[in-house]
């Protein structure tokens, strides 16, 4: 009798988190010394990047890395 000691792989698709258009996202670091550390994703723009406006500094352009997570 054999016991498998390998744990359930969990789906990685989960825990990716996926961007959309009209969606408050945490940032890793505020863009300023006076901007909130989170954004409002307007649209996708080119090259994995995404067009965001951010409270206490304006319109950005982020890149995808720039991108935490989603807020509830």
């Amino acid at each position: 009798m054999s016991i498998s000691t390998k744990k359930p792989q969990q789906s990685i698709a989960a825990d990716v988190f996926v961007p959309r258009a009209h969606q408050w996202v945490q940032l890793r670091n505020p863009l300023s010394d006076y901007s909130e550390d989170a954004a409002l994703l307007l649209c996708p723009g080119d090259r994995d990047r995404w067009i965001a406006w951010i409270p206490g500094f304006g319109q950005a352009t982020l890149e995808r890395s720039q991108l935490l997570k989603a807020i509830d």
